[in-house]
């Protein structure tokens, strides 16, 4: 298989479900995005994607957004892959001339559906439109109240609106007001700060249950305590060690029995998930994305034989905390007994966990450049992160996150 990078961001609707996912991509052999890379990139990708990964071990049952080349939407290649459960992406440098539009009829007509990104440099038509399902605006390319503007104009059309490059809450809370009908980016990964908010007593609770778990002197009775002052978290925790999960030949009917049965690191894992999940107030995604950037950091730290996979396995998880909490990372892990080079990795990305830990981040939003700065594998990156996708969907059924 050739050495590739296959990764994926969501597309939220406004109540932050799962629309669908954009495929992302890259060939090691490439020094450009291959978005960017012209026919021979994409085919290549489809390729990949669609016969030698398959597409469902990446976007599982979402809609997959695939940019794809003029030559498959004129005709000229075979369309390889379900109309159901893609979103042909149509790149701005794509001309819009008769041979396209005709073709984008025919395969309307066939049940496809198109994404169309916005060239500010090309003005758009009722002619030329008549087609596309989904306009994505790029809302970095305009000032905010510029961008007002571009809302309305697209609104003649009968198009849904998506925009794109999202990267802070205050960005998603401007676009949601602007009336966009899906947003893209980063931005549920970032925290909402507001300086001098008090802390909510769910998220004090949370740092409570996190300084104990984390505490290298902690005590178990104390632990086991605070554990069962939690009763939703007790029930939840028991549920995912009875489960088929571990498929134990005992039943667990206690937290001291789930510690001594499965060690305080495996407990302190579950414990942290389930603890975030239940103090998270947006999209689930968060927290998929916390177990997806937590496996991922473990195998890469096994990939390169390490022997300390759970302390990789935290920083990838922890790595969200500043989100969950709408606080500065710094002020989260001053709160937090965690060890100096936790507190590094998770801070400055410095350190052994946090050159995985930023190299996980980059993949995540592919940003590729950094991630082939960090000279890890390709090929373990793409099946490490394969894997915890695949991972972080069984988890999430199991304890319902």
């Amino acid at each position: 298989m050739i050495d590739i990078y296959v990764g994926r961001q969501p597309i939220y609707t406004p109540s932050m479900d799962i629309f669908g996912y954009e495929l992302l991509y890259r060939s090691k052999e490439n020094t450009r995005a291959l978005q960017r890379d012209g026919e021979k990139a994409s085919s290549q990708v489809i390729f990949n994607t669609f016969i030698e990964i398959g597409m469902e071990k990446i976007v599982e049952d979402k809609l997959a957004f695939l940019q794809i080349d003029r030559g498959y939407l004129t005709g000229k290649a075979p369309m390889p892959f379900p109309k159901e459960q893609v979103v042909l992406c149509i790149a701005p440098w794509i001309e819009l001339d008769d041979e396209i539009l005709a073709s984008l009829a025919v395969l309307r007509d066939q049940g496809y559906f198109f994404a169309l990104e916005d060239n500010p440099d090309q003005e758009l038509s009722s002619l030329l439109v008549k087609d596309i399902n989904i306009l994505k605006l790029n809302i970095h390319r305009f000032p905010l109240s510029n961008l007002r503007d571009r809302v309305l104009e697209f609104r003649r059309f009968h198009c849904r609106l998506l925009a794109d490059h999202v990267q802070t809450q205050e960005e998603y809370d401007t676009c949601r007001e602007f009336g966009f009908d899906f947003y893209q980016g980063n931005f549920l990964s970032k925290p909402k700060v507001i300086h001098g908010k008090r802390l909510p007593a769910r998220r004090f609770s949370l740092l409570k249950l996190l300084t104990c778990l984390y505490d290298p002197d902690v005590d178990m009775k104390e632990l086991e305590d605070l554990i069962r002052q939690d009763v939703s978290l007790s029930y939840r925790l028991l549920r995912m060690v009875n489960s088929a999960f571990y498929a134990l030949d005992t039943k667990v009917e206690s937290i001291r029995h789930a510690i001594v049965i499965l060690g305080l690191k495996q407990v302190r894992s579950w414990l942290t998930i389930l603890a975030m999940a239940e103090v998270n107030d947006r999209s689930t995604t968060l927290m998929t994305t916390a177990m997806i950037r937590g496996k991922m950091c473990e195998l890469l730290s096994h990939a390169q034989g390490n022997k300390q996979e759970d302390r990789y396995f935290t920083i990838g998880l922890l790595s969200i905390l500043d989100a969950i909490m709408d606080l500065p990372m710094q002020e989260v892990l001053e709160n937090l007994p965690l060890t100096d080079d936790i507190n590094a990795a998770l801070l400055d990305h410095s350190g052994p966990m946090g050159t995985v830990l930023r190299c996980v981040i980059a993949y995540e939003n592919g940003e590729w450049n950094d991630v082939e700065a960090t000279n890890i594998s390709p090929i373990n990156l793409r099946d490490s992160y394969l894997a915890s996708i695949a991972w972080a969907s069984e988890v999430s059924q199991r304890i319902q996150i």
